[in-house]
């Protein structure tokens, strides 16, 4: 549960800075792909570990 939380903290962060206007850090959409795939796969991982 805990890396589903910190996968998706990192994934809003991300959109989050490219939502903003005066952000001081810019993330490529690669960088925004990465995290929702490391966000898929910490949730795939935490589904399976409840079966």
């Amino acid at each position: 549960m805990e890396e589903v939380i910190a996968a998706f903290d990192a994934y809003a962060r991300i959109r989050k800075a490219g939502d903003g206007i005066l952000t001081a850090v810019r993330f490529s959409r690669a960088d925004e792909q990465r995290a929702f795939d490391d966000l898929q796969r910490a949730v795939t991982r935490l589904r399976a570990s409840s079966r």
